[in-house]
């Protein structure tokens, strides 16, 4: 069976599959907005950078742009609450996927068999992704004064590759971003962050050595009810990763399939604030005892 993405009006459509939307607004209409282009640019924006601002990066899922998942994205959250952020969307340098039969598609890496996480992981072209998006960790970290004004993150293969990213980051860099995110994703049970996280444990020999820096909070989510990526996986991925070190917490979202729901995004925006903007968040908390 062939599997890729393609769009219509209002959604994301996985051949051989419908991608559904849950019927529970936190916000507002949770239906996609078409993308106008298919474009592979590497950024995508829809408001000027703001340097002062804390930055997002997203990585969208497989067959999808940049510009697609923006459009999604700004579909599920009021453009107040966007536009407190400054948002990158990376699209995936197309190569052939074997899964849909070899041909080329917008994807972060290749796949052999199946998705099930006992398939093998095939590295060599996650390293390809990866080195790009460190590279673009690199230059925001530098143009915003830090990583900690920095989170990774995304939906489908698009989350697998931020938490392939964050562990080449932490496994070499001597500060932590601040923040990771995936959604409706998982690992591979043979994956290369479970080696890398496991090499950037405190040694009996030398316990403050870490070999990078710790990994900073990691909110995970996953539809309910996703037949296509399954919600174990995710939590099985979530759980290892706890047992590893990383602080990251696993949210079931309730009638959910293989999607994005407006109620997870505003989790996901809570969480974001929290972990990146303490102050905003103290500020809040200060006028609302003022009323």
């Amino acid at each position: 069976m062939t599997f890729f993405l393609h769009r219509s009006s209002n959604s994301l459509v996985l051949r051989a599959y419908s991608i559904g939307k849950s019927s529970n607004p936190r916000w507002y209409s949770m239906s996609r907005a078409d993308s106008a282009n298919n474009h592979s640019h590497s950024h995508s924006h829809s408001h000027k950078m703001n340097l002062a601002k804390p930055v997002i990066i997203f990585c969208h899922g497989s067959g999808d742009t940049g510009e697609g998942v923006q459009a999604w994205i700004q579909s599920l959250m009021p453009m107040s609450v966007y536009n407190q952020w400054d948002w990158i969307f990376p699209t995936a340098t197309p190569i052939p996927y074997q899964l849909a039969g070899g041909q080329t598609m917008n994807v972060w890496f290749d796949r052999v068999r199946g998705f099930d996480p006992s398939f093998p992981e095939q590295t060599a072209s996650i390293e390809r992704s990866t080195d790009r998006l460190l590279n673009m960790l690199a230059l925001e970290t530098k143009q915003r004064g830090g990583p900690s004004r920095v989170a990774i993150g995304g939906f489908s293969m698009g989350g697998n590759i931020a938490y392939q990213t964050a562990a080449r980051w932490h496994a070499t860099q001597p500060e932590s971003l601040g923040a990771v995110f995936g959604m409706s994703c998982y690992l591979n049970h043979d994956s290369k962050v479970w080696t890398l996280l496991e090499s950037s444990q405190p040694k009996e020999e030398d316990p403050q050595h870490t070999g990078g820096s710790p990994w900073p909070p990691t909110f995970t989510a996953h539809g309910a009810i996703d037949d296509f990526i399954l919600p174990q996986w995710g939590e099985e991925t979530q759980q290892r990763l706890v047992q590893m070190g990383v602080p990251a917490t696993f949210q079931r979202i309730p009638y959910v399939q293989h999607a994005m729901d407006a109620t997870e995004i505003a989790q996901l925006m809570e969480f974001l604030d929290q972990t990146m903007n303490p102050e905003l968040e103290a500020e809040e908390e200060r006028l609302g005892q003022e009323l």
